[in-house]
Formats: structure tokens, C-alpha cells, sequence
């Protein structure tokens, strides 16, 4: 038997590999292969379907070197300000959310996004699976947001929002939707709930039932949070805290498969 050929033991597939040690989840892991940014021992990959040596392959993502090395899990929360772009660099200059974080030794990214004027909690990390969790529909992690809005909407337009309204992204429907402040005659905060997340989808909810919205603000993923957590803030996420991403909110009934989970 050769003695330099790697067990079964050692081996992970790709995406996996990008997604624990390359800073990306698994779904950007396989985009970046599908791109032919991906290189196993010089030669460029653009198959799902493959398998490394941590050990002794030399993987690249473009002209940068992953090293397998042990790392702590790191999951943080954090309070996204508006016209800050959820990406880890812009070519134009424009303030991302990893300005924030130039002083952390870990290779961190968005789990997710928050659009250019939107604000609240996200969530980064780097620990890919986890960033997999969250982000795959299987799991129907709902969002809560508050979106104050120009106009009072009725009791009825709420009703149309959990009922479905028709976006250009398609049907789109909420989990939750009431007003939390006393109607005016100019605006009204929302609290809104839902499982996706699209872009600019709870913009476009609104505005098909004739409301555009002057600001928007997630305030939970799950049962986790925001708090008081000040504006281009974070703070680390404790297991008990990452748990809480998977439980539904206290407004909503969760699945029948969720409540067995």
C-alpha cells in the first residue's frame, strides 16, 4: 500500500475546505470554483465535485494561499449603519462593514446582507457551516424588522402583506405585520416579519400596497436581538446566543417541523 496516499479520513470536498478555512460559506465557496477562481496544486478547478488533502494539497482562491490551521469558531453581532455596503471590499471606496473590523486577526465575512440604506443586525463570522445554517431555506429563519413608513396603512394592507402581495420578485408574503406606533397623519412604524430576505423585497412589499418606506431596521434574527447595542458596534456571539438564531420569534407559530426539531 502506498503510504503517501491520503485516507479517506483526511479528505474534505472542496467547498467545505473554502468554507472552513477560506473565509466564504459554501454557497460563495461554489461560485467562486464555478468562476475558475479555485486552484489545487497549481491547476485551475471547476468541478464541485472534488476533494482535498488539507494536509498536503496546496489549494488557492485566486492568488491567495488557504491554510488549513486550527481556529476558534468566531461569531459575531453587529449593528449596521445605513450607506454602509454588506460586502467585504468595493472597488468604488465605498464604506463596507469590514472597515469595522480591520482590527480583528480573524478572516471574517457577512453572514447574508443588509441593503446600502437598510440597518440593524448582522451577523459575521467565520465559521462557513454556520453561515450555511443560516442562510439555507431548509431551516426558514424568519427576520424581524421595523420599517417606519410614509402613510398609515389599515389593518386591511397588513392582512394583503401576510396574504401575499405580487413584487417584481415574485409573490412575496410576511409572517408578521402590525403597526407598533400611534398613527399620524404623515407616517407609522412597522414591525414586519418574514422568512426571506431578498433584495430590497420588504421595499417593494410596501410599496405594492402604496407605502414606501423612509427606514428600515433589523432588530432580530430569530429570538437573537439587537438590543441596545449601539450603531457600528458588535459584540460576540456566545453559543447560547447562536441558538437562538434557530428559535422562532414569540409573534409566530413555528412549523409543525420546526416545533419537533
Amino acid at each position: 500500500m502506498d503510504s503517501n496516499k491520503p485516507s479517506k479520513e483526511n479528505l474534505l470536498r472542496l467547498n467545505k475546505f473554502l468554507a472552513k478555512w477560506g473565509g466564504v460559506s459554501r454557497r460563495k465557496a461554489e461560485e467562486l470554483i464555478k468562476q475558475g477562481n479555485v486552484f489545487i496544486n497549481g491547476k485551475k478547478i471547476l468541478h464541485l465535485s472534488i476533494f482535498v488533502d488539507p494536509k498536503k494539497d496546496l489549494v488557492r482562491l485566486k492568488k491567495r494561499k488557504i491554510h488549513a490551521r486550527e481556529e476558534k469558531s468566531l461569531s459575531l453581532m453587529f449593528n449596521k449603519p445605513q450607506r454602509v455596503l454588506t460586502t467585504n471590499q468595493d472597488p468604488m471606496g465605498r464604506p463596507t462593514v469590514m472597515d469595522y473590523f480591520k482590527n480583528e486577526k480573524d478572516r471574517l465575512f457577512p453572514v447574508g446582507r443588509l441593503d446600502w440604506d437598510s440597518e440593524g443586525l448582522l451577523i459575521l463570522t467565520n465559521d462557513g457551516d454556520l453561515a450555511d445554517k443560516i442562510l439555507h431555506p431548509k431551516y426558514k429563519i424568519p427576520k424581524t424588522y421595523l420599517v417606519k413608513l410614509r402613510g398609515c396603512p389599515k389593518d386591511s394592507d397588513f392582512k394583503k402583506l401576510i396574504r401575499g402581495v405580487s413584487t417584481p420578485l415574485g409573490k412575496k408574503k410576511a409572517l408578521f405585520a402590525r403597526a407598533i406606533s400611534s398613527k399620524s397623519s404623515t407616517s407609522l412604524w412597522v414591525k414586519i416579519i418574514l422568512c426571506e430576505g431578498k433584495k430590497r423585497q420588504i421595499r417593494l412589499m410596501f410599496e405594492r400596497i402604496g407605502f414606501p418606506v423612509h427606514r428600515l431596521k433589523r432588530t432580530a434574527i430569530g429570538r437573537l436581538k439587537m438590543n441596545k447595542l449601539p450603531k457600528g458596534a458588535f459584540m460576540k456571539l456566545r453559543e447560547k446566543d447562536l441558538k437562538k438564531i434557530f428559535q422562532w420569534p414569540k409573534e409566530i407559530k413555528a412549523p409543525l417541523s420546526k416545533r419537533r426539531a
